[in-house]
């Protein structure tokens, strides 16, 4: 038996797409981000390195690189090229970086190791005491060790001559070569310590395990395993501080020239600050040049390696959970180990400013001097407006630059990493190269170039905030970088392959994974800003003073009560700073 055929509901009607416009092509939002951020790159680093390049050929003796009919010349690389003293100066450069940085990469990578991979007691009181160093201006701190290592009346040498009957100087002289050596290499300890802690947090233990099943004993698992996969990150730490050492000029400027001791930093500083009449600029801008030559080698290699990023890469989309390893018996000499780092980075320092805020002017500790112990200066600067006013303008200039750069440097970096292209080395070398220069260059650059271009920023916070941000720029790039690197493309490709526009997947996937390194950097790139003394003390205004030109202003007025006071003020905010970092990770590896 048949049944009459039910009606078809009427087929619906043909969805028909609006033509896309020919000859213009949709911009995707990968592509978007790609040119903004060459853009932002080449608009803050190239002004400087063009007024850089133009006065470095200038012959500037009395006058202005950019004044009227200051002729051209390539007088200042004669100079400086067949100057004996300037290969004296490069060679006290090399050995005092190279020793500095075997000091500090020793140290810095033990800490990381143990706090982040083992289950060492005290971690994380530790992990915010070694970072607090990094609040101490380097210009208290050599002030600091001057006051503890001098030879005629220092704390430490005072004690020892005490213990051993000995007379005469020393037995520790700071100001020398080997005296800077370890003074710059304490602190840059917190430095290169937040540049490796966020990957030895995220690496993934499966291969150590794997390789300790088989037999293989410790040392050949950190030698063969562990330290190659943490390449990127060890190789950016060091391109980053070799020039931090050379281009420094605090300890060297405290230290170094007392002692007769001259660093290509302090060779620019002095060119570039004489004593009478107008700065030399173009033999300093030579002798920067000089300086950005030695740092492209560096970044060469660490090119070569970041451009095979995916051998370094433990995170993918399989599960990972990075573990503990026991220490049993060496827990407590690991512990005794980061004390001892403490108790000279951060403990002896600050009993020297902290003793020295209490006192109407410096003496040694004595019965007679412990009677004249006052808080008079603390109740000064916490009562003056001029504080208030520099505190606020120090967190203006430190949440901006550290947000601003660290922005700035995650586009640069994904673009290093995730892209093929052939300007990739251009790129990375742009956004290296605001490191190379002396903050007195950069300085200068930006405030003439500010003079001329229509921007109202002269005279404001904000003027300091795009210098720090673009001096800044190279070490948010180098700790994103090495972020980056450690999470897997396939994770992008699949998002991509699922539908996800570019912009969720960075925002969902890729920032979630490289948020230690991102959080590290924000605190980093926070303490070097406020800390930071160079660019503010050229740009300020009395609007526009933070905590560090105050500390230079108390220090040169011979304030030293005032300035220890400030000093110390400034080291409370990075332990309040690193407690609160902590916090935020402190979903840490497991214990196996």
């Amino acid at each position: 038996m048949t049944t009459a055929a039910e009606p078809r509901d009427p087929a619906p009607p043909p969805v028909v797409l609006p033509a896309r416009p020919v000859g213009r092509p949709r911009l995707e939002g990968r592509s978007i981000a790609i040119f903004v951020t060459v853009a932002i790159l080449v608009y803050l680093v190239l002004g400087p390195v063009l007024m850089l390049v133009m006065s470095s050929f200038k012959e500037t003796d009395g006058t202005l690189p950019f004044q009227d009919g200051v002729p051209w010349t390539i007088e200042n690389y004669i100079r400086i090229l067949t100057r004996p003293q300037t290969y004296s100066v490069l060679f006290n450069t090399f050995i005092y970086a190279i020793g500095a940085l075997a000091v500090s990469f020793s140290l810095s990578m033990t800490f990381a190791w143990l706090i982040e991979r083992t289950d060492m007691p005290l971690r994380n009181l530790l992990f915010v005491v070694i970072i607090a160093a990094i609040g101490i201006p380097n210009v208290i701190v050599g002030i600091s060790y001057a006051i503890l290592l001098n030879p005629a009346n220092g704390l430490v040498n005072l004690a020892a001559r005490g213990i051993t009957g000995a007379s005469g100087p020393g037995p520790l002289n700071v100001y020398t070569l080997p005296g800077m050596i370890f003074v710059q290499g304490i602190a840059l300890v917190p430095i290169t310590f937040l540049l490796v802690a966020a990957a030895f947090r995220a690496m993934d233990a499966a291969m150590e395990d794997a390789a300790s099943t088989s037999g293989a004993k410790f040392r050949t698992v950190m030698r063969r395993i562990t330290l190659p996969l943490l390449t990127p990150a060890i190789l950016s730490a060091l391109v980053y501080q070799f020039v931090s050492v050379i281009e420094s000029f605090d300890i060297p400027l405290v230290l170094g020239l007392r002692g007769g001791v001259t660093v290509l930093s302090t060779q620019i500083f002095i060119e570039s600050r004489p004593a009478g009449g107008l700065p030399n600029f173009g033999l300093a801008a030579a002798y920067s040049m000089l300086l950005l030559a030695l740092a492209l080698g560096p970044l060469f290699v660490y090119n070569r390696v970041i451009g095979r990023s995916e051998r370094y890469a433990t995170i993918s989309g399989h599960s990972y959970q990075p573990r503990r390893i026991r220490l049993g018996r060496w827990k407590y000499p690991a512990v005794a180990l980061s004390l001892s780092f403490i108790l000279f980075s951060l403990v002896l320092p600050g009993l020297v400013m902290l003793w020295t805020s209490l006192q109407p002017f410096y003496a040694v500790p004595s019965a007679e001097s412990i009677q004249r112990i006052s808080f008079d200066a603390y109740f000064e600067v916490l009562g003056s407006r001029r504080l208030r006013d520099a505190a606020l303008n120090t967190l203006i200039l430190g949440f901006a630059t550290s947000f601003g750069a660290m922005l700035v440097g995650l586009a640069v970096s994904w673009v290093l990493v995730r892209t093929r292209s052939r300007f990739r080395f251009a790129l990375d070398v742009l956004a290296f190269t605001p490191h190379a220069m002396p903050g007195v260059i950069i300085g200068l650059s930006i405030l003439l170039i500010y003079l001329i271009l229509p921007i109202p920023v002269y005279g404001t916070i904000w003027i300091i905030v795009i210098a720090l941000a673009t001096q800044y720029i190279s070490i948010s790039t180098r700790l994103m970088t090495s972020g980056i690197s450690q999470v897997k493309n396939e994770l992008e490709e699949a998002a991509a392959v699922s539908g996800a526009a570019w912009w969720a997947t960075i925002r969902r996937i890729v920032m979630p994974l490289v948020m230690p390194a991102f959080l590290n950097g924000l605190l980093l790139v926070f303490l070097l800003a406020i800390k930071n003394l160079t660019l503010p003390l050229i740009l300020y205004e009395p609007k526009s003073v933070v905590l560090s030109t105050l500390v230079w202003t108390l220090w040169d007025r011979a304030d030293t009560a005032g300035t220890a006071a400030v000093g110390t003020i400034m080291v409370l905010v990075t332990l309040a700073l690193g407690i609160f970092l902590r916090r935020m990770n402190r979903e840490g590896p497991q214990l196996t």
